[in-house]
């Protein structure tokens, strides 16, 4: 009698899974081959693009805009980030960033309004700079301003800073869409008439095809209102209109805590889940919208990507993204927590889960192309 095995094959390529020989595809470590319950398996090639593919979830560039910055950094410019404290986290570039490492840079963290009562900005500066820090710009708490609305006085708190660091240069404000950084420029010109005598005006920024709101400071400066970079990694851009007005955050958070054990999973509406998959059973504090849904599920046969993805396509999740209608419309990334602090599972546009890290293996499922970050939490409990 002839015994049949099914033959498993890499999630990803495609390619025979195997465990003889490293330099062929399809390999994967033996053990992992073996104790696998999970219905998809990467070889251990496509594992490590996919462990590390939110670095390739970047939002695209216009290449005129890095030329601009390049020209930026030939003038010695003063560098004006403005992010929206609510989710920026992984709205970084690395182009840009290469760019400006080393500039004379001024963060403004944008929106502490949505953020729970009772958090801390001097807390808050210091986590700013530590992204920052984190993606290779030296940033010190002192640079990083946090605001709120930008009200009359805000306006010129901001200002004034500019006008110490600047050191008679040129100021280019960027940020990407959403963070609030023309309403930042908008207000600067409420409250100062003009800042110069120079006419104010909006024209392509010379050797692009950028059109760029110049500013003059004075004789010799200008500040450029740059255009808001690309959010396409984000999940707000993968929404429709009706959809992301209702998740888009507008007042402040509200926090919900669900604990859930090994095997189980947190779906999050119907536009993302995590499941951990090993440690102790652990609360996650959620920072979403209160019209997002969520939902914890108990341990079943069906895998939890093919449950949620069924629960998506029955509109039994809300709010749920059409575009997800099989597991291969969802990027899976795998975390090892290591640490033993309070940590940090955010997805670009959409909010964050805080949890106490205890040696968690965690994955976090996601719609393609949309960017996610693990760190150390945002908002500290005390």
């Amino acid at each position: 009698m002839a015994e049949i095995n099914q033959i498993r094959r890499c999630y990803n390529c495609g390619a025979i899974l195997q465990s003889d020989d490293p330099s062929l595809e399809g390999y994967v470590k033996k053990e992992t081959l073996e104790n696998a319950k999970q219905n998809f398996l990467f070889c251990d090639k496509c594992f490590e693009i996919e462990r590390f593919k939110a670095r390739l979830n970047e939002p695209v560039l216009d290449p005129d805009f890095l030329r601009m910055l390049e020209d930026a950094k030939k003038k010695n410019a003063l560098i004006v980030y403005v992010v929206n404290l609510y989710s920026f986290e992984a709205a970084f570039n690395h182009q840009i960033n290469n760019i400006i490492q080393g500039m004379n840079i001024l963060v403004v963290g944008n929106k502490f309004d949505l953020l729970p009562a009772g958090t801390s900005k001097d807390d808050l500066q210091e986590y700013v700079a530590h992204r920052f820090r984190a993606v290779g710009l030296t940033i010190s708490a002192d640079n990083v301003v946090i605001a709120s609305a930008f009200e009359d006085d805000m306006a010129r708190e901001v200002l004034t800073r500019i006008y110490e660091l600047k050191n008679g240069k040129d100021v280019f404000i960027v940020g990407s869409a959403l963070s609030g950084k023309t309403t930042l420029v908008s207000s600067f010109l409420r409250v100062v008439n003009n800042l110069s005598k120079g006419n104010i005006e909006t024209a392509p920024y010379p050797g692009t095809n950028l059109n760029v709101m110049q500013i003059p400071m004075s004789k010799r400066s200008k500040m450029y209102d740059t255009p808001g970079i690309s959010i396409d990694n984000s999940i707000l851009y993968k929404l429709d209109k009706e959809t992301n007005k209702e998740i888009y955050v507008t007042k402040p958070l509200k926090v919900r805590e669900v604990s859930i054990a090994p095997g189980q999973s947190l779906f999050i509406g119907g536009l993302a889940f995590i499941q951990l998959v090993s440690g102790k059973p652990t609360t996650f504090s959620c920072y979403f919208h209160d019209h997002v849904q969520l939902k914890k599920t108990i341990l079943s046969n069906k895998s939890p990507d093919e449950k949620f993805v069924s629960l998506v396509l029955k509109k039994a999740l809300k709010p749920s993204l059409p575009t997800i209608t099989s597991v291969k419309d969802l990027d899976v990334y795998e975390i090892v927590v290591t640490e033993t602090n309070q940590r940090d599972l955010g997805i670009l546009g959409l909010g964050w889960l805080s949890f106490i890290a205890n040696k968690q293996v965690i994955r976090i499922y996601l719609p393609s192309g949309v960017s996610f970050f693990h760190s150390r939490s945002k908002l500290i409990k005390k």
